[in-house]
């Protein structure tokens, strides 16, 4: 929801309900330009200071899980991203074979490649874009048991809401992807693809609907397999936020119609 201009496919809130109900980090970037998670984190401690000096309570609302794990856990202080050394990269594995990178990275880390998947083409281009930018293996650069004073400094109060009945999910996730076509998704893309130089790294190729949309403006797939494909990433993401959800500490989670459970444990926490 970071970026202006993708609504529909991201169920961006409306005009009216952010007028209505003021949002931050929302619209705050453009489609040329890439939000990170530190970013992220850096925008966000930054809010709830200024919520708090209005002594007001801020609310994280969204599904971004591995984003409020990084705020809430905190993050490495890695480098920035070196787009002319991904660039080389993209370059470098046309003429070579399919995990050449992650060959690459097996060779210069070893370590680090055992810990992810070899199709895992985003963590291994960040790994190698880290060894060429500091000299030193991602595996050392790492902590896993790393811990921001964030949990110690503030009072947090967590909580998950979804569907528990999956048939009754799955039914909610293509109705909502009907709306989606309805509203124009596919003329939102196609606008979005050509207005912007969109970097080939960037994480809206891979976002679910865009992804679908844009592989269809391509020729690469039929109208009826981009509805298909979106739906079954739309349902996969709900799966893996749900694997999130209960692995997550300290979460109080609440079936999506029990509204009075909810409102009780949100005014027992203020």
């Amino acid at each position: 929801m970071v970026y202006k201009g993708a609504n529909i496919g991201s169920a961006k809130p409306t005009h009216d309900i952010l007028s209505e109900y003021p949002h931050h980090l929302v619209n705050n970037k453009s489609l040329n330009e890439i939000y990170s998670v530190a970013e992220f984190c850096s925008d966000s401690k930054k809010i709830i200071q200024e919520v708090h000096s209005r002594n007001k309570i801020p609310l994280f609302v969204g599904g971004s899980m591995m984003y409020f794990k990084s705020l809430l856990k905190g993050i490495d202080n890695l480098p920035e991203r070196d787009d002319s050394y991904r660039k080389k990269l993209a370059e470098m594995k046309i003429s070579e074979s399919d995990h050449f990178l992650y060959d690459l990275l097996v060779s210069k880390d070893p370590d680090y490649a055992k810990a992810i998947k070899p199709n895992d083409e985003k963590r291994t281009i960040r790994a190698l874009e880290v060894i060429n930018k500091t000299g030193k293996k991602m595996s050392e650069q790492i902590n896993p048991n790393l811990n921001s004073l964030f949990s110690n400094t503030y009072d947090i109060h967590q909580m998950a809401i979804y569907d528990k009945d999956r048939e009754k999910l799955h039914k909610r996730i293509e109705h909502r992807l009907l709306t989606m076509f309805k509203e124009g998704l596919i003329d939102e893309v196609h606008e979005l693809v050509n207005q912007y130089s969109i970097k080939e790294q960037h994480p809206i190729l891979s976002a679910v609907n865009y992804k679908q949309t844009i592989d269809y403006l391509e020729g690469r797939i039929n109208k009826e397999e981009l509805f298909n494909q979106a739906l079954y990433a739309s349902r996969q993401l709900a799966k893996r936020q749900i694997t999130w959800i209960r692995s997550w500490d300290d979460l109080n989670v609440f079936n999506i119609n029990s509204q009075n459970e909810i409102e009780k444990s949100i005014k027992f926490f203020i």
